[in-house]
């Protein structure tokens, strides 16, 4: 069964040619660039990657145009900050015909590197993703935050790891937070959510209990504590902003969301 990739990126020169290079064992790979500054064009040509420009108007829009650019069926969906392991290519390299027909899609397990460190507790591993999937039989989420491919179908189970490297330093990781929130609130809100006392009070405490205690990011040391503690503060960012959204303090934008490299590394 031939494989096409996708990407999308904007002025990710630093990571996108680790992410070609994992990618070498598919049959083409489509990379949908918002116009970059920084020499991901050049890298991306270099590793002969089929190359288009799109203004960014959403991580939706902007993976549902990557994907309908690719020539075959079966896609793998890969983001510009993550890699394929050895492990992961193997699994896929194996699948047979019997198996593609069997099923929709199929689901890897993903690990973030972390402040150098690959964290394995505190509801960052295994993170599941559907990645490898017939876009043919299925649809996208209609949110554009939390944005994913849903298959029409069985989904099965592989092994080996997406590689996500987020090794972010502390002021970046607070700014990224706040701007993840941001476009949260304004999702909710668009949505008809809203925010009411236990939002910003029970649910940050709760997020940050969750994560260090309940799902044991205590084990990964100090790199645990900084990714609870930056879950509670993002959870309570998302709902003070709804509030103020709310009360008017701020209309949601009528143009596009911030591009790929503003939110995600």
């Amino acid at each position: 069964m031939k494989i096409s990739a996708f990407v999308i990126t904007k002025n990710n020169a630093d990571k996108i040619g680790e992410c070609l290079d994992s990618l070498s064992f598919v049959d083409e790979v489509v990379v949908v660039d918002d116009f970059s500054t920084d020499g991901t064009p050049e890298i991306c040509l270099r590793h002969k990657a089929r190359f288009e420009t799109r203004r960014f108007t959403g991580f939706r829009d902007q993976k549902q145009a990557a994907m309908e650019r690719t020539g075959n069926d079966w896609v793998l969906e890969i983001d510009s900050d993550e890699a394929v392991s050895g492990e992961m290519r193997l699994s896929i390299l194996s699948l047979r015909d019997e198996n593609f027909e069997r099923h929709a899609g199929f689901s890897f397990p993903r690990i973030t590197r972390f402040w150098g460190k690959w964290i394995r507790h505190g509801s960052f591993y295994p993170d599941r993703k559907v990645r490898l999937y017939d876009k043919r039989r299925g649809r996208w989420t209609e949110s554009d935050v939390h944005e994913r491919f849903l298959p029409d179908g069985p989904v099965g189970k592989l092994e080996g790891d997406i590689l996500h490297f987020q090794d972010l330093d502390l002021p970046e990781y607070v700014r990224r937070t706040a701007r993840y929130a941001d476009l949260s609130a304004r999702e909710y809100f668009r949505g008809g959510r809203r925010a009411s006392w236990h939002h910003v009070t029970v649910r940050p405490l709760y997020t940050f209990l969750y994560r260090y205690l309940f799902r044991l990011g205590f084990l990964d040391g100090l790199h645990g504590v900084a990714i609870a503690a930056m879950g509670a503060f993002g959870t309570f960012l998302k709902y003070m902003r709804l509030y103020e959204l709310e009360k008017g303090a701020d209309s949601p934008p009528a143009g596009p969301t911030p591009g790929p490299e503003q939110v995600r590394g």
